[in-house]
């Protein structure tokens, strides 16, 4: 519960940090002229930007639920019985991804479009490396015979990684319909504000990752996972 609170907080502060910069206390009539200047062109794309940040935000909200409500239902030593070899191996593939995805995106900004693209390319094979490997850690716990079974870390592993499965298939679809736009239009657009956004994504979705990794098995950050998540 104390992951919960603190991610609470962490919104509660970007909230605020929003908040204060949208001048809601400014008294226009009292100012003389234009009480703020016209956006630039840049600043565009910002409502798409913030519908994804309360988007991410609300999915980090449910992730942390399910963390939290694991770290209160399954002891600390009841770990999924997989090699954790896979799952490193995935984790890796979905920072590859998130590490292309940022080379695409300084890339888009100096006007490299081939190279933004072939970065893009690049993220996408990482991502459908990450759900291979996560459907091979399904198969091997259902040939086992365990999600049918009444384990309570099989139930949340299977509930939580298909949870996420199902965000990195979605920001999969975003990365194939902005690449697909680049090579196939005749006069494509722009690639900098789609790369930002898919960015965003990915990062988030690689912070989240990260944290269920440390939660379901051993690795040199699970203390910390553990010492927010579980009770007392």
């Amino acid at each position: 519960m104390s992951l919960v609170l603190a991610y609470l907080a962490v919104l509660g502060a970007f909230a605020a940090r929003w908040l204060a910069q949208q001048h809601l206390a400014d008294r226009p009539w009292l100012t003389v002229g234009s009480p703020h200047p016209l956006v630039a062109p840049a600043a565009i794309t910002a409502p798409t930007r913030l519908g994804l940040g309360i988007f991410l935000a609300s999915a980090g909200l449910l992730f942390s639920l399910l963390v939290a409500a694991y770290a209160m239902r399954v002891p600390g030593t009841a770990l999924v019985p997989l090699d954790p070899r896979l799952l490193w191996l995935t984790t890796f593939l979905l920072a590859g991804a998130s590490l292309a995805l940022h080379g695409a995106h300084a890339a888009a900004r100096r006007g490299r479009e081939e190279q933004a693209t072939a970065a893009l390319g690049f993220a996408s094979a990482a991502g459908l490396g990450f759900l291979g490997g996560q459907a091979f850690a399904w198969q091997a716990l259902w040939q086992a015979g365990l999600v049918q079974g009444p384990d309570a870390a099989v139930a949340f592993f299977c509930l939580i990684t298909a949870l996420h499965g199902l965000h990195i298939l979605a920001g999969l679809v975003a990365l194939a319909w902005i690449t697909a736009r680049a090579a196939l239009l005749p006069r494509p657009p722009r690639l900098e504000p789609g790369t930002a956004l898919c960015t965003l994504y990915w990062d988030a979705l690689l912070a989240v990752w990260l944290v269920l990794f440390g939660l379901l098995f051993r690795t040199p950050w699970s203390g910390l996972i553990d010492a927010l998540c579980r009770p007392g």
